[in-house]
């Protein structure tokens, strides 16, 4: 889970030096994405995916100041798309059990 601006606020690397960089480079492809989007006066996109040979780069808006990436392997784009639904929606339920505002 990242901020809008890139900062961390939750994450599961094996890997965790590498959790600043990979929060900062969601927070960037959202973004980009929301500024070009808007260039073309089209509405904000809510999901956005990378592919390269092999891996898939899942990035989702929870709410206005965060966003939900998952970083796994192609072949697995299904499920990684699933299991992100699913946190979304615990996300949600948590949001409005604690009242959480923003969600």
């Amino acid at each position: 889970m990242t901020s809008k601006n890139g900062i961390t606020i939750a994450s599961h690397l094996d890997k965790e030096k590498e959790e600043e960089s990979f929060s900062a480079l969601s927070a960037t492809i959202l973004g980009a994405g929301e500024v070009t989007f808007s260039g073309f006066e089209k509405k904000n996109p809510h999901n956005l995916i990378g592919r390269s040979d092999g891996s898939v780069l899942l990035i989702k808006r929870v709410s206005s100041d965060m966003i939900l990436s998952l970083l796994g392997d192609s072949d697995k784009e299904k499920e990684l798309k699933t299991d992100m639904e699913e946190m979304v929606s615990k996300i949600e339920e948590l949001s409005e059990t604690f009242e959480i505002g923003g969600i």
